[in-house]
């Protein structure tokens, strides 16, 4: 196989969010410490303090109390050191969630329909792991197909139901099955997927890497590695209008079922998952390790390719 590089400008990620508010929970430092601490008890090894789980968490809840966000922390910590092992969906897929089982079910017990939405998330979530796992350079998917299958194995939508938790919110059934409110997290699920598709090119494109839409627009569109790189860009700025859209609509509805401020604060959360996770695409090292600054100042990385 032979190895080189090409140097890439990503696209600009961060213009897209500017309507979002960046906001940050004043725990993040004692949160993020004991958290890390926890981690090392429990075995699970990586660079914690370089990745930055803390201030994921701190920037996607910055309302939660000591608690809550310790909670979120530990979870998220759990969805990453999932998703940096190799082999996925090999094992027992439920063991490392097992680690915050005990506090979870506290949070089913205040909070049952909460807790049958969020363990529904998960099960969705490690069937499309298996599923992206059974694909590789050989069988790359269609975009619809591969979108679908981005937004339940992200994780992301677990990091939306934990907005309620984190809020102490209580969603009527009528406003978290409503279509609009589904629109608005499949909305915010792509532009955060799809950004960290883009940045993850930043440490490499192989036969063997897991698939992103850069490679699958590839192919779609039978394009340059360049060139699919920026229509990401194009496509996280339309499902950025398409959310500002969506939100403006549903929250011009008067069922007082649907909107109402636990709905409106539901959304907002949406907002602050938006703006923190595309902010900390660049802040932690998990993608461009200490040249993150550089990146978001000027945006141009060099990519290994492995042919």
């Amino acid at each position: 196989m032979a190895m080189g590089a090409v140097s890439v400008q990503l696209p600009d990620l961060l213009s897209s969010c500017t309507p979002f508010e960046l906001r940050a929970n004043r725990h993040c430092r004692n949160v993020s410490q004991a958290s890390e601490a926890w981690l090392r008890e429990v075995g699970l090894k990586l660079e914690w303090k370089g990745i930055k789980v803390g201030l994921w968490a701190a920037l996607c809840y910055p309302g939660a109390d000591l608690a809550q966000l310790r909670l979120t922390v530990d979870f998220l910590s759990l969805l990453v050191y999932e998703q940096e092992q190799d082999g996925l969906g090999d094992g027992d897929e439920n063991e490392i969630f097992d680690l915050v089982s005990d506090r979870l079910s506290r949070v089913a017990y205040k909070s049952p329909a909460w807790y049958m939405r969020f363990h529904r998330s998960m099960r969705a979530y490690h069937d499309a792991r298996r599923r992206l796992n059974l694909l590789d350079s050989t069988c790359i998917p269609d975009l619809e197909t591969y979108v679908d299958l981005r937004r339940n194995a992200s994780g992301l939508r677990m990091v939306f139901h934990l907005i309620e938790y984190a809020g102490g919110l209580n969603l009527s059934e009528r406003a978290s099955s409503h279509p609009m409110l589904k629109q608005l997290t499949d909305q915010a699920c792509d532009i955060i997927a799809w950004s960290e598709d883009a940045v993850s090119c930043a440490k490499g494109i192989s036969p063997s890497s897991r698939l992103n839409i850069v490679t699958v627009l590839m192919k779609d569109r039978n394009c340059s590695f360049g060139s699919a790189l920026a229509y990401v860009g194009t496509l996280v700025k339309q499902s950025s209008d398409a959310f500002l859209a969506t939100e403006h609509q549903f929250t011009a509805c008067v069922d007082p079922a649907v909107m109402n401020d636990e709905t409106r604060r539901y959304v907002r959360g949406l907002r602050d998952c938006i703006a923190g996770s595309v902010n900390w695409l660049y802040e932690t090292e998990r993608y461009f390790g200490t040249k993150g600054s550089e990146v978001r100042a000027f945006g141009w990385v060099f990519v290994p390719i492995l042919n």
